[in-house]
């Protein structure tokens, strides 16, 4: 019984993985203005969400069908949360003093919880953070704002998107705080880290490796948070793979785990003097 239900589990998954697919090729608006494609997307987080055993995780994962369009899926799923976060950033503006006032948004609960097991996991291997820069921050950078009010750190958004920097800076000018916070328009692969104690990076940020050698260069005292994505949850993001990271010496210091709430998982590195 319990074999049958784990296979169903599977079907269940592929088959609302390659729905959702075909329905975000034909759909010419993926943002949250499309009802379609807030059902779908809706529906496919939350069977992604379940429990799933790793073996069966990559049954699923390796399967041709799937290989055939994850890419594809990938570049897809980037496509609608960027429009997503710009959609309620712009809702936002010109409307919110304090972080609690985003708590009418649609991912306030997961946000918080994984800011606090990312804080968590990174107590173990670096306190006492003064400053940090966050690469990749969006249009709605609640995660650097939700790190700012735990570490109480002076705090610096990068992204290389005008209309992320345009919205997100506006968002952190109008917030009441005592801590520094600024939004920066760069490439983080260009940026000078030497102020930073830690520096963390958006999974959507496509780069890594080059941002990661620019941190060596300019801060390799520095400790660095990826996220990432295991398991069942690599049909949403792409796992960070450190074999990739040419030029720079880094070891894995620290991991949180993700779970049926928190989709992303954040791997700590250290750079090898």
């Amino acid at each position: 019984m319990k074999a049958i239900k784990r296979s169903r589990n599977q079907e269940k998954i592929i088959h609302t993985y390659v729905e959702a697919y075909q329905t975000l090729q034909q759909e010419a608006d993926l943002s949250p203005g499309n009802p379609i494609i807030n059902r779908v997307l809706s529906e496919l987080v939350s069977v992604i969400s379940k429990p799933l055993d790793q073996h069966l995780a990559e049954e699923i994962l390796h399967l041709d069908e799937i290989q055939s369009i994850r890419s594809g899926m990938l570049a897809k799923l980037a496509i609608a949360e960027a429009l997503m976060e710009e959609y309620y950033a712009e809702s936002y503006v010109g409307k919110v003093r304090t972080l609690e006032d985003f708590r009418s948004f649609l991912y306030w609960r997961n946000y918080q919880e994984l800011i606090q097991t990312e804080i968590n996991e990174l107590q173990k291997v670096k306190s006492g953070i003064r400053s940090f820069a966050f690469v990749g921050s969006g249009p709605l950078p609640l995660s650097p704002l939700l790190l700012q009010h735990e570490l109480g750190a002076n705090m610096t958004c990068l992204d290389i998107d005008e209309q992320a920097y345009s919205l997100g800076r506006r968002i952190i000018q109008q917030l009441e705080g005592e801590a520094t916070a600024e939004y920066v328009l760069n490439d983080g692969a260009l940026h000078d880290y030497r102020e930073f104690d830690l520096i963390w990076i958006a999974s959507l940020v496509p780069n890594k490796a080059d941002i990661l050698k620019r941190i060596y260069q300019t801060q390799p005292e520095a400790i660095v948070a990826i996220r990432s994505a295991d398991g069942i949850h690599q049909l949403l993001y792409e796992p960070v793979d450190a074999t990739k990271f040419h030029g720079v010496r880094c070891e894995e210091v620290a991991r949180t785990i993700a779970d049926s709430f928190i989709i992303n998982s954040t791997i700590y590195y250290r750079f090898k003097q």
